[in-house]
């Protein structure tokens, strides 16, 4: 990831932490270097969670068809709408306690928020977060699943280019006591 900016190296770091989760849940994900077109219309779900650290804050929104998020889910069909959210704020959770871990890997920790979510029609992230950088988007099937993220740095904030080789990050799964 060397040469690019601080931002962009944050984005990549979660991509991968979607692109090892994904196919844990039996799925195979390919991600979109851009999206042909808006995601479909209709029946979406939304889940977010917010980070903070001394030097870094923001959040992270999973957004799409709540179909997928169905898929995703590791019960059988038949899941109620709660089940869903609640699947979806898991699947949040998952994927920023990765970015969380990896982030570990270059010497930045970070606090997670609780994570939220949302039924809506259309969900959409705002025009705002859309214009700063394109979603780091997988297509599933036939499905489209956007990953958004919203940062607030400090000028002097600096991200390693290459995570350090004495950082281990913690594997999925893995338990700290203290």
């Amino acid at each position: 990831m060397a040469g690019i900016s601080r931002e962009d190296r944050l984005a990549e770091i979660l991509a991968k932490s979607l692109s090892e989760l994904l196919p844990e849940l039996g799925v195979k994900a390919e991600r979109l270097s851009e999206l042909a077109a808006p995601p479909p219309q209709g029946e979406g779900t939304v889940a977010f969670t917010g980070f903070a650290s001394a030097d870094l804050r923001g959040s992270f929104t999973l957004v799409g068809p709540t179909a997928l998020f169905d898929r995703l889910h590791p019960l059988p069909v038949g899941v109620t709408p709660r089940d869903l959210a609640d699947w979806a704020r898991e699947l949040v959770n998952q994927a920023g306690g990765r970015f969380r871990s990896h982030l570990l890997d270059y010497g930045v920790s970070l606090a997670l928020g609780v994570p939220q979510s949302a039924p809506g029609e259309q969900a959409r992230p705002s025009s705002r977060l859309r214009s700063e950088r394109p979603p780091i988007a997988f297509a599933i099937e036939d499905m489209v699943l956007e990953g958004w993220l919203e940062l607030d740095m400090n000028p002097d904030f600096e991200i390693p280019e290459q995570p350090s080789a004495e950082q281990a990050a913690l594997q999925a799964g893995s338990v700290v006591f203290f």
